[in-house]
């Protein structure tokens, strides 16, 4: 009886163990070359995308791993299929296919990898391919039942902890026992997820999101570890309660915390709509004020002229928070006190025009603020700054919000967290930490700026719910929990037309991974997505696409070279991905799960 052994990572596992794991021999390695393998095997049922591991002693003991990406049906003896195939329909009865068994092989062509070898520590690591294996060597296919080894050589690439994305596939089949990994950093470095309608992205996203919170309870129970946040749109209303029946989205999950798990993942919310929910734990009616929006913040999401833009820009440096409310009045002509600048009329009332959703009949979501007509601050900014500061999951049904109120949400709440970990970068010591803060809002003595929101977040800071201060000393921007926004419909605000004019997207895709601030870019295609911010993007997850030029762009902007996987992009099925990295050395074929079907 074969021994079975119970392999675990980094533990000195022999080439021999892992060998005799491995079980029988699928075929012999025939030709090879730098870019393409050639094995020939047995007649048995294999699949484009299957893994075969190649034993070889050549130089250091190794390990290499092959993927297929094309197979042919030949047979030994023969020289054409054609004339078998000719005699068997002429001659049924002489000529039996039975007899041809022993005759009938095939012949496998694709990629290799990379291969394993042992470091000084004993553990397998895995590396580039820029070595073959030797000739003739056996060569052993990938299944459920020694699934175990290739988790041994491919460990540094799959990931040990952080955020469970799926499970390694070979072929049509998923490894059950191997998951995939992203590390929590990757959150803070920019995610992209590009699929076609019906692909699995929102099933993806919940499985990200249970996953974030299960990292976030082990941070939580250790007392050590960076949190991660993350701020989704949700335009579906699905997060929350999961529409399958089956489960209960993070409503369920969120229900099995005791108190302190509550107090230190949750509070004080995890869903924010515009429904009324009153007295339900953990929801909250979401309110902004038009106090909080800047000019950057309207020109990010909507078609400006130059014009447009310079005149919004300056009208804000002379009424700071005010500016939206007295755009709104309608009456700046040449003669108003509150008119300063040189502008046509045109463009004064262009600007006022595409403002106009923020009228107080037009929004739910912005409050107006104008303290002479009886309208308060009212805003929850700095709670939901505060929440994700702490490390807490916020998802934001968005099904009552109009598109640019959606989009307008994510904008303001993504600068606001970058302006202030910049503050917070600046500050030389305690003292200096408002003083920061306030003049990168530009509230200062010499001007307006975001006055109100201003004096909210100083004071969640002197109350503690602001974690930049820590024990006497100022919090390292190190060491806040890693953010990520999720951008929905990516391609409607994060195209080249919208990034002309500059956008906080682009600054936090260019410098946000120093502030641990990453943004998820979510979208159906991958051609309508600036290049500036393609390029940034250090992590790719890509499911089915809807055609051959955006499966040609997604190849090309990939972290991780995909050559060898675009036959896979053309046949993937639903919950189907290629995970690309900057991180990691190879791309990973993985299987998301149902959500419905894992166990929290």
């Amino acid at each position: 009886m074969m021994q079975v052994y119970k392999l675990g990572i980094g533990r000195d596992i022999l080439m021999e163990q892992l060998i005799e794991k491995l079980g029988s021999k699928f075929g012999v390695l025939s030709e090879s070359d730098t870019t393409q393998l050639k094995i020939m095997a047995r007649n048995e049922d294999i699949a484009v995308g299957d893994l075969f591991v190649i034993p070889s002693r050549r130089g250091y003991e190794r390990f290499y791993i092959f993927r297929a990406a094309q197979y042919a049906n030949i047979m030994n003896r023969t020289i054409d299929m054609g004339d078998v195939a000719r005699n068997k329909l002429t001659m049924p009865d002489s000529y039996l296919s039975d007899d041809l068994n022993e005759e009938k092989l095939i012949e496998l062509k694709g990629m290799l990898l990379g291969y394993s070898q042992k470091d000084e520590s004993g553990k397998w690591q895995f590396h580039r391919p820029r070595r073959l294996p030797e000739h003739l060597t056996d060569v052993y296919l990938v299944t459920e039942h020694n699934s175990e080894v290739i988790k041994e050589l491919l460990g540094s690439q799959l990931g040990q902890d952080g955020v469970f994305v799926g499970h390694l596939l070979a072929g049509e089949k998923a490894l059950s026992n191997v998951p995939v990994y992203m590390p929590p950093h990757s959150l803070s470095h920019h995610l992209g997820i590009f699929g076609r309608t019906g692909c699995g992205k929102s099933n993806l996203m919940m499985v990200l999101i249970e996953s974030m919170y299960k990292y976030n309870e082990q941070v939580n129970l250790k007392k050590q570890g960076q949190k991660v946040s993350l701020f989704a749109i949700d335009p579906h209303d699905e997060f929350c309660r999961w529409p399958s029946g089956i489960r209960g989205g993070i409503e369920e999950i969120v229900s099995s915390y005791n108190s302190d798990e509550w107090n230190q993942l949750v509070e004080p919310f995890y869903y924010l709509t515009l429904k009324n929910v009153n007295e339900e734990k953990g929801k909250s009616k979401i309110r902004l004020s038009r106090a909080d929006i800047t000019p950057q913040d309207i020109i990010s999401i909507l078609e400006f002229t130059e014009q447009q833009s310079l005149f919004t820009n300056m009208f804000f440096g002379l009424h700071g928070e005010m500016w939206i409310g007295l755009l709104l009045l309608g009456n700046i002509d040449e003669d108003n006190p509150h008119y300063g600048g040189n502008f046509q009329q045109g463009t004064i009332h262009a600007v006022e025009r595409r403002l106009s959703f923020l009228r107080q009949e037009q929004t739910q979501l912005f409050t107006p603020y104008d303290q002479d007509m009886g309208f308060d601050y009212d805003s929850m900014l700095s709670d939901i700054i505060c929440s994700l500061e702490c490390g807490r999951i916020l998802t934001v049904d968005t099904t009552l919000m109009s598109e640019l109120e959606q989009f307008l949400l994510t904008t303001v709440v993504a600068r606001t967290l970058f302006t202030l970990r910049r503050a917070l970068k600046s500050a030389r010591n305690i003292e200096s930490l408002e003083e920061e803060i306030c003049s990168a809002l530009g509230h200062s003595d010499s001007s307006t700026g975001l006055r109100s929101f201003a004096q909210q977040i100083v004071n969640s800071l002197k109350n503690g719910q602001l974690p930049y201060i820590k024990n006497g000393q100022l919090t390292k921007v190190e060491e806040l929990p890693f953010i990520n926004i999720v951008i929905e419909e990516a391609a409607s605000i994060l195209n080249p037309q919208r990034m002309k004019f500059g956008s906080v997207f682009r600054d936090i895709s260019r410098q946000g991974r120093k502030f641990g601030i990453g943004l998820s870019v979510i979208s159906q295609q991958v051609t309508a997505i600036d290049e500036g911010i393609l390029t940034q993007l250090n992590t790719e997850l890509t499911l089915a696409l809807g055609n051959e030029t955006e499966r040609r762009e997604a190849i090309k902007n990939a972290s991780a070279d995909l050559y060898g996987f675009e036959k896979e992009l053309q046949v993937m099925s639903k919950g189907q991905a290629i995970l690309s990295a900057s991180y990691r050395d190879v791309p990973l074929p993985i299987q998301v799960p149902s959500f419905d079907t894992q166990k929290h």
